[in-house]
């Protein structure tokens, strides 16, 4: 059932993760209340956990963003409600930025998909917003029920700048949106604490480095609200609350890049250790995600759970097999 209301009740006595669930296998969607249910209604964000006015009339886009120098700058990033940075092939990385709350009329510069979107798309259902991508990728995605927009297959809103390409395609998503058929999310994409929960306690840390290859490492600060990239290519940069750091499986695609370099494919269900950083406060970790379609929960190394404070979210996803290393201070 969509996502359209969670009572007030549910919203402010309850965690998100407890109405929804952590697993989509042992745990019910949530419902719509009932015409009878006492408080007022609310719409909750299921990529932030804050709550909203009232439901979007649009479905997620996950919008493939290039993360290179070559086609800075990225333009609206910080508008995303939750942004997820990938390995692709030749070490480099790429963003996959998910807009719910705020649909900007220019996100660029838009690249193509990869396989290891299913896993980021799914537990939201969200729509994924490329330049094109490879025969198989495309076969893959569809078969998993994610709907595609493309500029290869001449998509509403997405159009070429002035730039060269490839680096030139802009998507213009309310324009997108028009002719997009609106599936709400049904779950959270992480179990989110109380609004008035404790602070979670760990070491105090300012600065981050991941790197996701010998050829490519992230760097963030955080500024006293929330971590920003310090070698960003965005023209205003996102605002993360909350920075997680997540290890995953990878595997070969089972194709190569025009220029002959294999294209990982990161395995986004699973389980694995995580580093959170939730505000100025590090907290080792682990995750798990029972499918593709799942919300991540998250614990304590010791086995506690772990809900994220409500606010944006950029998570970092490692690969296990490059042993991506992260250093924080």
């Amino acid at each position: 059932m969509k996502l359209r209301m969670l009572s007030v009740t549910c919203a402010l006595v309850l965690t998100l993760g407890a109405c929804s669930g952590g697993d989509e296998k042992s745990s019910p969607d949530p419902k719509e209340p009932n015409k009878g249910d006492a408080g007022q209604i609310v719409a909750v964000n299921p990529l932030t956990g804050a709550t909203m006015n009232k439901t979007p009339a649009n479905p997620v886009f996950v919008v493939k963003v290039d993360n290179t120098a070559a086609s800075a700058p990225q333009e609206n990033i910080d508008r995303a409600d939750m942004v997820v940075e990938e390995t692709v092939e030749g070490g480099v990385t790429r963003l996959a930025a998910l807009y719910y709350s705020s649909l900007p009329d220019v996100v660029g510069h838009v690249r193509s998909m990869r396989a290891t979107d299913i896993g980021i798309a799914k537990p939201v259902r969200g729509q994924i917003v490329a330049s094109g991508g490879a025969g198989r990728t495309i076969s893959r995605i569809k078969k998993a029920g994610i709907t595609i927009h493309s500029q290869d297959a001449g998509s509403p809103g997405l159009s070429r700048d002035s730039g060269y390409a490839p680096y030139n395609v802009v998507v213009d998503l309310p324009k997108l949106n028009k002719s997009a058929k609106e599936k709400q999310p049904e779950r959270p994409y992480f179990q989110w604490a109380d609004a008035g929960a404790p602070a979670l306690k760990g070491p105090q840390v300012s600065t981050a480095s991941v790197a996701f290859s010998r050829t490519h490492t992230t760097n963030w600060k955080f500024d006293g609200k929330v971590w920003k990239r310090t070698n960003g290519t965005s023209d205003k940069e996102f605002g993360a609350k909350n920075l997680v750091v997540l290890w995953a499986d990878e595997k070969d695609a089972g194709y190569t890049d025009p220029a002959g370099n294999p294209v990982p494919e990161t395995v986004f269900d699973g389980s694995g250790k995580a580093v959170v950083l939730i505000g100025g406060t590090r907290v080792n970790a682990k995750w798990k995600k029972a499918n593709n379609a799942s919300t991540i929960v998250l614990t304590t190394r010791d086995g506690k759970p772990l809900q994220l404070p409500r606010g944006k979210t950029w998570i970092e996803l490692l690969s296990k097999r490059e042993a991506g290393a992260v250093t924080i201070k």
